[in-house]
């Protein structure tokens, strides 16, 4: 095929201008074609490609929240712990650590004087009372008639003195011979009315003694700690403790001066000296503290368990220690004793918890967190550190106190994972 003819059949297969499409024909008014939506589109790409890049830790947080909650398997053990407001910090130069028992300096146990049935109570166990307080009272009938009786056994006793004295008196004035057996009787019949008396008017003190006596009243004032009677009980005076145990009403401790008793190693005990410093943490009150010092150290030794007796007098008690209670007391060396009085004698609340508990803020995840348990799922609550002191950080916002956080493994935790609350 020649060529003219090859060139008119390709331009029949051509399409005209006036047939193309309109889209087609969009072009710049230079006639070159527009390029911006691939290069919008090349930027839209880039810039997501980017936000992905540099935001991946959120949407990797995002997506571990996501299937936390989505997350229906058994939840993981995790270890919590509850959030304490304490008084003082964890404390620094502390050389020998030792646990004992809170003992009171007077401890009071109530006994009856009389036997009978009680009548009446006027204490609970846990009440303060004053010294000379009514705790009790005890059926007096029999006693308000054996004071009556001995009461009128006395009048009688002084009738018969004044008798006796006027006839001694008339014999010394009658103007005649009395022989001397008739002196002698008359001067027996004076003594033995004067020795009436004074037996009748013994009689009667005891007898209101007895009668004052079923008021059962408190010898010392402090605290009930014990009662180990109820109204209709009868309680006899002459058993004591043993056989009629019900004779003993109550137990009452001064709370005013308590001390720790506590039994230290021989191995220790050189390191401890009279006098020495020391902070209290009662068991049924860990975030509470009391200082204190050494008191007493026992110059004898237990043998059998190779201990010495040391006491604290534990300084400003109040009504959170608990008689008979355990103690843990650490003796402080004499770097730490103005740190502790310091850290003691603060009145606002501090909130301490373990360092471990703490996620440290990085890259693109904001501030220092915890993870706080709230219905059975991890909430990261963003935390601010005041101060940090050995293996705890006292936290200055974001938790109050009474929250539940978890302490260990934090780097593996993600918010809204589930946990055994």
């Amino acid at each position: 095929m020649s060529a003219p003819r090859l060139r008119e059949q390709l331009q029949s297969l051509s399409i005209g201008t006036h047939q193309r499409p309109a889209a087609a024909a969009v072009g710049s008014a230079s006639g070159r074609p527009r390029r911006r939506a691939p290069l919008v589109l090349l930027l839209l790409v880039g810039g997501l490609a980017a936000a992905g890049w540099y935001g991946r830790d959120h949407v990797r947080n995002w997506w571990g929240s996501a299937q936390a909650v989505l997350d229906t398997s058994p939840a993981p053990d995790v270890r919590l712990l509850t959030v304490s407001v304490t008084r003082s910090a964890p404390q620094s130069g502390v050389l020998l650590t030792a646990s004992g028992k809170i003992v009171a300096d007077h401890q009071v146990d109530v006994a009856t004087k009389v036997s009978g049935q009680i009548v009446a109570l006027k204490f609970e166990q846990g009440d303060s009372v004053a010294a000379g307080q009514q705790l009790a009272l005890i059926e007096d009938r029999n006693y308000r008639a054996l004071r009556d009786q001995a009461a009128a056994r006395l009048d009688r006793a002084r009738a018969t003195l004044a008798y006796q004295q006027i006839n001694w008196a008339r014999i010394q004035t009658v103007d005649r011979m009395w022989s001397e057996i008739e002196l002698a009787d008359a001067r027996r019949a004076l003594d033995e009315s004067a020795a009436d008396v004074n037996a009748a008017q013994a009689a009667l003190d005891f007898a209101a003694k007895q009668l004052e006596d079923c008021v059962v009243t408190a010898p010392i004032a402090g605290v009930i700690l014990e009662r180990n009677v109820e109204v209709g009980d009868f309680v006899a005076a002459e058993g004591g403790r043993g056989a009629n145990a019900n004779a003993l009403f109550a137990s009452i401790a001064d709370m005013t001066k308590l001390r720790v008793e506590i039994d230290v190693s021989e191995l220790d005990i050189a390191r401890l000296s009279r006098g020495m410093r020391c902070l209290v943490t009662p068991d049924a009150y860990k975030d509470r503290r009391y200082q204190g010092a050494v008191m007493w150290i026992d110059p004898g030794a237990n043998y059998a368990k190779a201990t010495v007796q040391v006491k604290v007098r534990i300084e400003s008690p109040d009504d959170f220690l608990r008689v008979d209670g355990s103690a843990q007391v650490q003796f402080l060396a004499a770097e730490a004793v103005v740190e502790s009085r310091e850290a003691a004698g603060d009145a606002a609340g501090q909130v301490w918890i373990p360092a471990a508990a703490l996620r440290s803020a990085s890259a693109g995840e904001g501030d220092t967190s915890v993870f706080v348990a709230v219905e059975g799922r991890l909430r990261r609550t963003p935390v601010r550190v005041a101060e940090r002191r050995g293996e705890s950080v006292r936290i200055a916002e974001g938790l109050r106190g009474g929250e539940r956080i978890a302490t260990a493994d934090v780097s593996r935790l993600s918010d809204g994972q589930r946990v055994r609350d």
